[in-house]
Parts: structure tokens; sequence; C-alpha cells
């Protein structure tokens, strides 16, 4: 278990940096160890990939001094960055988080996602969960969008900017308004 998360782990988080590095563009090196020093979103996932693999750690005194650290430097971090990746949520490889500040998520996304700032990725309020919401691949959640409940989100979908959504929506769909409809787009 240990040691195919890592690896998985690993694998996801090499896919994540060559996203950064193919929306980021041609640059000088100094330029792009800046950005890297710099990158709020990649930061977080990489600390998110890494709370994978030290949560699957087998050793329980290891594992459960790494939980400590790795709780303190996610609560400074998501603080400060104003991003929350919710160590149990399931990212797929490839994700990416354009901008900086007010994101929350805890659901599962498939693989070669991308969210913009404010977004909120999660449950229901009023102190009861009734589930999390799950995308599919190539899933992207535009600035300030809401996605909330048991909800199913498919493959290639479009999220616009402050949609708010809470029914599920089929692949190859774009979503926009309060509450989010459905419109055809073909991608």
């Amino acid at each position: 278990m240990f040691l195919k998360t890592l690896k998985d782990e690993l694998s996801n988080t090499r896919i994540d940096i060559s996203v950064y590095v193919e929306k980021r563009g041609e640059s000088s090196f100094l330029y792009s160890l800046l950005y890297f020093l710099t990158c709020h979103g990649l930061h977080m996932v990489m600390l998110f990939r890494f709370g994978k693999v030290i949560y699957a750690i087998p050793v329980p005194i290891l594992s459960h001094l790494l939980k400590i650290i790795y709780r303190i430097v996610f609560f400074i971090l998501s603080t400060l960055y104003g991003i929350s990746l919710n160590p149990i949520s399931k990212i797929g490889p490839g994700f990416y988080i354009g901008h900086y500040g007010g994101i929350f998520i805890r659901g599962d996304f498939g693989a070669y996602c991308s969210i913009g700032q404010g977004v909120t990725f999660g449950s229901k309020g009023a102190g009861k969960s009734e589930g999390w919401p799950v995308t599919g691949d190539n899933v992207y959640v535009g600035a300030g969008a809401k996605i909330i409940g048991d909800i199913s989100i498919g493959n290639n979908v479009r999220i616009g900017a402050n949609a708010v959504v809470v029914k599920n929506i089929p692949d190859d769909m774009l979503a926009v308004g309060v509450p989010a409809v459905n419109k055809m787009i073909k991608i």
C-alpha cells in the first residue's frame, strides 16, 4: 500500500509540474526558478501529494510524527495562501490551481482538472454532510464557482465563473448561472 501510494504520488507530482511548466510558457531559467518558488497552487498541490504519502506510512510512530508536522505545515500554508486541499480528497494527475486564494476543496477530481480563485468544492452546509462532489477528467472550474453536495461532474465539463452547481452535470457540458444550468458545448 505505501509503496504503491509513493509511486502514484511521485508520478502525479511529475505530471502536475509538467502542467504548470506548460501553462507558464517559455522563459529564462531565473524566471522559471522564481515562478516555482512563488507558485501558490503548485506548492499546495505538492503538499497535498506529500500528505497522501505520509498518511500511507505503515509505521505508526513515524506516521503519527510526520502527520503532526504535515498538519502544522498544512495549516500555515493554507492560511497564508488561502488554499485548502483536504487530505481526504482524491485528486488526479495534472491538477492546476490557476490563482491565489479563497479555494476550498473537499471532494474528488479526475485527471487534468483546473480551478480558479474563490472556488468552493465540498459538502452542503448546515452542519450535516450528505456527501462530496466528484468530477471526471479535464474539468475546468471558473473563478468564484461553488460546487456543493453529493453530485457528479462528467468529463470535459466547463463550469463558468460564479456558477453554483448543486445537480449532476453530464459529460461535455458547460454549466453557468445561479443555480447552474447545463448547455451543450463542442470540445
